[in-house]
């Protein structure tokens, strides 16, 4: 099998190793490992935490992952492919490193099966003003956000944290759920692979004559839903065009999930595991955009 490197960036205190031992603990334990960390200093602390997984690690404490480039860093992923002809390297570059550094030396050494950058989300604000330059160009170049401290956060500052990270990186899928409520196989599924969607684009056109035209409308929330407000919501549907088709997957204020199911004149609500945010699709004709925001509160 040959090497794939995947890389967990993040600004300081974002939770980086924390989701590596996540990943290491459910879903990598079958896999040969190598981690490759990079601390800012002369001592690091996290790899001596992670050297309890029994991953075999190379540390990188000469300063941050863009100061060591032309040299350490890049001898390190031959030295490490090389010697142990790993399964699976994982890189924690340091936190105020920039991701636009450290991707094509990695991409020059074997393929990246992913690319994550761990945000918090209670600290986004700050961050993003106070060191924009590294803070921004670790979003803008990861393919999956992983917003971390979600469980704290309210849902109006989930819906702008996930709003502002959209203008910076509009193509990235962006996790919104607490941790501790989705898989490390899901997680991994979402950085590896991205999201199917909500709706295969073979059901656009399952039921109707090639000549129709359809309008989507779709979402991606964080906001916790009732079931009230899903019963209302799905009963109102029609009123706001043509209605062919309605699913989502959203989290209860309950603490618990659903996925809803709505074709004319027929619905259905039931409980469903957590996945990496809630979402929304509506298929018709005529859709009232604005109204079914509105009407499912997003």
């Amino acid at each position: 099998m040959d090497t794939k490197i995947g890389i967990i960036s993040g600004f300081l205190g974002a939770g980086k190793t924390t989701l590596i031992q996540k990943l290491l603990k459910e879903t990598l334990s079958n896999k040969k490992v190598v981690l490759i960390e990079n601390e800012f200093g002369e001592v690091g602390i996290d790899g001596k935490i992670l050297k309890q997984t029994g991953v075999r690690i190379r540390e990188i404490n000469s300063g941050c992952i863009c100061c060591t480039l032309a040299g350490d860093f890049s001898n390190a992923l031959q030295e490490v492919i090389h010697k142990y002809n790993p399964d699976q390297i994982l890189i924690e570059p340091s936190g105020v490193g920039k991701l636009s550094d450290i991707l094509p030396p990695c991409l020059e050494k074997a393929e990246i099966n992913f690319c994550i950058t761990v945000v918090n989300a209670l600290k986004y604000k700050m961050y993003a003003k106070n060191f924009s330059e590294f803070f921004f160009d670790q979003i803008q170049n990861a393919n999956t956000i992983f917003l971390s401290r979600t469980q704290k956060a309210e849902s109006n500052q989930l819906q702008n944290v996930a709003k502002s990270i959209r203008q910076h990186n509009p193509n990235a899928v962006i996790l919104t759920t607490p941790w501790e409520q989705i898989s490390a196989n899901r997680m991994m599924e979402i950085a590896e692979n991205g999201i199917p969607l909500l709706i295969d684009k073979e059901e656009l056109h399952k039921h109707h004559h090639a000549d129709d035209i359809f309008e989507v409308w779709s979402m991606e929330t964080p906001n916790l839903f009732s079931l009230d407000l899903l019963e209302s919501a799905l009963q109102s549907l029609p009123k706001y065009g043509n209605i062919l088709r309605a699913k989502g997957l959203v989290p209860l204020r309950n603490g618990n999930w659903c996925q809803f199911d709505y074709v004319p004149d027929e619905k259905n609500i039931q409980k469903a595991e957590p996945d990496f945010t809630g979402r929304i699709c509506v298929i018709g004709e005529s859709l009232d955009m604005p109204g079914l925001s509105a009407l499912f509160q997003v």
